[in-house]
């Protein structure tokens, strides 16, 4: 029985490679051809592999639909814009923050990540030096260095700008993918499109030899091509239609001729098509709030982020974690002077500090009662000095953190009241609940210490000036333009990144990177570690199955 969610079959078995009737094969079979996907192609090449890369539609995945933002320290970026940074105060950052990886593994990441931003260079993709230095969630255009964490509120290590930007116009994750894309065509990887991979091929010892895919005949590629494109991680209120388009052409692979074609990998098979965040059981199962609330979200990825490579690995014996590691954005600010605000559940308490990145917040809203029901809580000077923020200069109307914020306090539901029993009526919060928290708030911010969840004192006013006004933070408000990505996987060797078992040994052959394993930003992210992560683990495991010793390459047949 298949108990899978994606549209996955369980694995052929045979004695050995000499009785399947392979129609290609290379040394490295790559499935899903994103940013993990084309960086392990284009560096198995590089090692003289010969490469064969699948993709369910075109390519890019969720890497081309990003900010295109990567994670680096002691970069010459980080130099030109005055940080003296290295490897060593990224390491004790991101040890702050906390990763899942050993810290053997966080030190290999942060040495190598200057070495990766550099190999990135070579291979075509733009970086800049001018930053931009004040909190935001993604840089204007023309600022390519940026303070993507919280590096500048943390005493852990000495703050530096470490989110680096694919230099573009707005989103730039196309301008990061497309170089990588045209350096793996010219490295001499053979790439595949529009070709889903149904099932892992094995022999009697367990080892991985090739995989099955389905091969999307060529008269059904551009109406194939069109409901992918229907998937747009950037489109407001678009988690209906996609949920549409995800059946629809689910329906189509399923009423097509099923064109069958066989992959010999002689050196290994690597998993990197993407997370799971288009896979509505999934979500529904690891994070029940988010799966009621997918039409109110704004999920990132791409229609191949459906948990396919995830479900090829568990059906030959791997194990996953961190599944329930969703991230869910949540700004507080900008606009800036929002963050000294107080945020409240339901019950009229407060359960996160205001100042804490906008993915912590989210998920811990996602926790709260009534589906996570949340609200911001301001004075009204605060609040208006807030609006005054978020609509001048004029261009912050139309940037990545002004529209949304806008959007949200005219649309989202924001309420007004001359008093707190009447915010907290209008709200239905608790009322005596609320009344004690925002004086006990008050009171913290007058002393200068938050001793109830750490927010920054810079960040730390009292709330108290008349009139009140509460802005929707709740995760069922779908004007709150919240975005969603999981970051959990299939558990990998961290030497080698091959798939483990839930004994630790590893399946022969098969390898994962990028959100199809868990990585260093399974557990904390922000902007850039995903991408980094990416780069890390694709070179990682097309190293290690590379250099694993391969068959001579069989005779090709044609079936």
């Amino acid at each position: 029985m298949n108990d899978y969610t994606a549209n996955i079959e369980l694995p052929l078995t045979v004695n050995a490679p000499s009785d399947v009737e392979w129609d290609d094969s290379a040394d490295l079979v790559v499935v899903g051809f994103g940013g993990a996907g084309a960086v392990a192609a284009i560096q198995a090449s590089n090692d003289g592999a010969e490469v064969i890369a699948i993709d369910r539609f075109a390519g890019g995945g969720a890497t081309a639909n990003s900010g295109g933002v990567v994670y680096a320290g002691g970069t010459r970026h980080q130099k030109a814009a005055g940080f003296d940074d290295t490897a060593e105060e990224m390491y004790k950052y991101l040890s702050f923050e906390g990763t899942p990886v050993k810290p053997e593994t966080l030190r290999r990441f942060c040495e190598t990540s200057n070495e990766n931003i550099e190999w990135l260079e070579k291979l075509g993709v733009p970086f800049g030096s001018n930053p931009y230095l004040d909190r935001v969630a993604y840089p204007p255009d023309k600022n390519y260095l940026y303070y993507s964490g919280m590096e500048k509120f943390r005493d852990a290590a000495v703050p530096a700008p470490r989110g680096h930007r694919t230099v573009g116009r707005g989103a730039t994750g196309g301008n990061y993918f497309e170089p990588l894309r045209r350096s793996a065509l010219e490295a001499g990887v053979q790439l595949i499109t529009h070709s889903p991979v149904r099932r892992l091929i094995l022999d009697n010892s367990g080892t991985v030899i090739g995989v099955e895919l389905q091969s999307i005949p060529e008269e059904y590629v551009a109406q194939h091509q069109k409901l992918f494109g229907k998937v747009n991680a950037r489109k407001l209120l678009n988690g209906g239609p996609a949920e549409v388009a995800i059946a629809k052409c689910a329906e189509l692979e399923k009423a097509i001729p099923d064109q069958r074609l066989r992959i010999r990998a002689r050196a290994g098979v690597l998993l990197s098509t993407g997370g799971y965040t288009y896979n509505l059981k999934l979500v529904s199962k690891y994070c029940p709030v988010v799966g009621r609330a997918y039409k109110e979200l704004v999920r990132g990825g791409s229609m191949g982020c459906d948990g396919s490579g995830i479900e090829l690995g568990l059906s030959v014996g791997g194990v996953t974690s961190h599944m329930d590691r969703l991230f869910v954005s949540k700004p507080v600010s900008p606009p800036t002077s929002f963050v000294t605000g107080i945020l409240v559940n339901r019950e009229g308490h407060r359960f996160v500090a205001e100042d804490a990145y906008l993915g912590n917040v989210g998920r811990e809203v996602a926790k709260q009662s009534n589906d996570g029901t949340a609200w911001l809580i301001l004075d009204s000077p605060t609040f208006w000095k807030g609006v005054r923020q978020a609509l001048w200069p004029l261009k912050n109307i139309v940037s990545w953190w002004g529209l949304p914020a806008i959007l949200n306090l005219v649309l989202g539901g924001t309420k007004r009241g001359s008093s707190l029993a009447k915010i907290a009526k209008a709200c239905d919060i608790d009322p005596v609940n609320l009344l004690s928290t925002v004086k006990n708030y008050n009171k913290l911010a007058r002393a200068g210490k938050d001793v109830d969840q750490s927010k920054l004192p810079q960040h730390l006013a009292p709330q108290e000036a008349g009139t009140y006004y509460a802005v929707n933070m709740s995760v069922r408000n779908k004007w709150g333009c919240s975005g969603c990505m999981p970051y959990g996987g299939l558990v990998v060797c961290e030497e080698s990144g091959a798939v483990q078992r839930e004994d630790g040994s590893v399946i022969p052959g098969l390898y994962a990177a990028g959100r199809t394993a868990v990585g260093v930003c399974s557990e904390s992210n922000f902007s850039g570690l995903s991408i980094a992560d990416t780069v890390f683990s694709g070179r990682r495991a097309a190293r290690a199955a590379v250099a694993t010793p391969s068959e001579q390459a069989p005779a090709r047949t044609v079936a």
